[in-house]
């Protein structure tokens, strides 16, 4: 079965996500109002992570910003990111993982010199392993190459870069400040899109503070607006998908400054049955925490005591899993209390259980507390909208495009999201430039074409890749715990072929395809009826399972 059929097949036996968003933005006939549009050429809508690096590409574009009038929407206030200034220690729990290839288009623009950089950090291991059999998988930066006759200490390249992503934002908008090319309408909210002169779209933006309505008519409209897309819905763009039955947690965590930044350019990530659990380092003595699991669980950990919060997420990181079901069931009673509760964890609490001889696998730094007011949770979805370009009606081109999670959501467990919004923006822009240079127009179909034919593949196998290892280290059954298993420390053993897989991974900048990993997501859905093949099996699985963890470190 194809992923591509097998992600819709899917999409149809669980929950759907749904399709378009409650009010209408589209009309069948050119709109009339006592306002008259403006003429606009490019108009973003969203000001999120990728809009906001979609407008400084355009205008880090001679080629477009010279020729072309752009223009940003975003209904909240931004002048909010520019100013944000936290206190020291203090650190936003939205964090993304940005790939070594992201970082180097990032810097290509002129945004990742905007970025503070003292509040980045470089990713230079990845430590994952199975939370039923320990089995464990371990990627390591490569180390820079040097022409330099002067012997000097190797510098690693790294994997992958964790980042704030209102750092990130405020890097965008301070690069836009310095360009003076993209007008930024933000406080205004998009109450209507409507089909205008000649077919363009014509976008109805609400008064601001002391301003007028306004209506701008796009040559090219376009939609990083998220999943309830506006421009999305205007299109009549259908996405198929489904709700997982999992919520994050997220949280700023704090180690104690005696550790002096021991594995902390290390992303750690444990797969437990009910979701993963990731330790994402920020600074020596700071991390952010991921943590997937049931509705009922993520909801109760948001309303324990912060001072008994550390000890449970050290737990999920070292206990047995049916010591952390005895935890559970106990956080999930109605006879719950904390006292109980932080005697359980201690009672719970394994020995250590190796011999002088033998290394004890390496854990994240434990966790001493939990920054105040930094524990949040969301709903996991998968979705996939049907085509990145409104298609032409009535022989007239649409003039819309989707970018980031307008055109696809993402289970957070490898990362994926904000880097497939990005490789988005790279693609389309590369796309628009060359149009403008060969004089086209940037709202054709035709023109706009090569997009989604760069990427809607990469990203839909992507989609179903982690949609898979999900579901694949969900299942408690003893063959298919044994073949993962088996095949997971087969490959760790095997530097040469993780070397190989790394550089497929996207851990090394430069511009890498996602083909292959839907083509492994795909082979391993015959696992659990092949595991009597005993390690040639567990070879193949673990291959694949190498490939994804290395993808989740270098493809973040």
């Amino acid at each position: 079965m194809s992923s591509t059929r097998a992600l819709r097949q899917v999409g149809r036996t669980r929950q759907l996500v749904a399709r378009s968003a409650a009010r209408s933005f589209s009309s069948s006939t050119p709109t009339r109002s006592s306002a008259t549009p403006e003429e606009h050429d490019i108009v973003v809508v969203g000001g999120g992570p990728a809009g906001l690096a979609l407008a400084a590409a355009l205008a880090s574009s001679d080629a477009i910003s010279s020729t072309h009038k752009i223009t940003l929407l975003e209904g909240s206030q931004l002048e909010s990111v520019a100013k944000w200034a936290p206190e020291a220690g203090q650190w936003s729990n939205r964090v993304s993982s940005i790939t070594a290839e992201n970082v180097a288009f990032l810097s290509d623009v002129g945004v990742w010199s905007h970025v503070e950089q003292e509040r980045v950090r470089p990713v230079e291991e990845m430590q994952v392993w199975d939370g039923l059999s320990d089995a464990r998988i371990t990627f390591s930066s490569p180390y820079a190459s040097t022409s330099s006759a002067i012997a000097t200490p190797p510098t690693i390249k790294p994997m992958a870069t964790l980042v704030e992503n209102l750092n990130l934002q405020r890097g965008s908008l301070r690069y836009l400040d310095t360009k003076k090319k993209v007008e930024i309408l933000d406080g205004r909210k998009v109450v209507g899109v409507e089909e205008g002169l000649g077919g363009w779209p014509v976008v109805k933006v609400d008064a601001g503070q002391g301003e007028p309505a306004r209506e701008l008519r796009a040559r090219l409209l376009i939609g990083a607006d998220g999943f309830n897309s506006p421009v999305k819905t205007y299109s009549k763009i259908d996405t198929f998908g489904f709700a997982y039955d999992i919520h994050g947690v997220v949280a700023t965590l704090e180690v104690s400054p005696l550790n002096g930044g021991e594995g902390m350019t290390t992303a750690w990530q444990r797969f437990l049955p009910e979701g993963p659990i990731a330790f994402l380092p920020l600074s020596d003595t700071t991390a952010s925490l991921v943590w997937s699991t049931t509705p009922a669980l993520a909801a109760k950990l948001k309303t324990i005591p912060l001072d008994l919060l550390p000890s449970l997420i050290n737990a999920a990181f070292t206990f047995p899993h049916s010591s952390l079901l005895a935890l559970y069931s106990h956080l999930l009673s109605p006879s719950y209390d904390p006292a109980t509760l932080s005697s359980l964890v201690t009672s719970l609490t394994p020995p250590p259980i190796y011999t002088l001889d033998e290394t004890p696998d390496p854990i994240p730094p434990l966790v001493a507390s939990v920054q105040k007011a930094s524990v949040a949770s969301f709903p996991l979805k998968l979705s996939h909208a049907d085509s990145y370009l409104g298609l032409p009606k009535d022989g007239r081109d649409l003039r819309t495009v989707l970018v980031g999670d307008a055109a696809h959501t993402v289970n957070p467990l490898a990362g994926q999201g904000l880097n497939m919004g990005l490789g988005d923006v790279k693609s389309l822009v590369d796309t628009l430039e060359s149009t403008v240079l060969h004089g086209g127009d940037v709202g054709s179909y035709l023109n706009l074409k090569p997009y989604p034919r760069a990427r809607y593949l990469p990203n839909h196998l992507l989609l179903s890749t982690t949609d898979h290892l999900s579901s694949l280290y969900a299942s408690q059954s003893p063959p298919l715990v044994w073949a993962r298993s088996t095949g997971l420390e087969i490959i760790n053993e095997l530097d040469g072929i993780k070397n190989l897989i790394m550089g497929g991974a996207g851990a090394h900048s430069g511009e890498k395809s996602a083909g292959p990993w839907g083509a492994v997501a795909s082979a391993l859905e015959g696992v659990q009826g092949a595991v009597d093949t005993a390690k040639g099996v567990g070879a193949m699985v673990g291959m694949g399972l190498a490939q994804r963890f290395a993808q989740m470190g270098g493809r973040r």
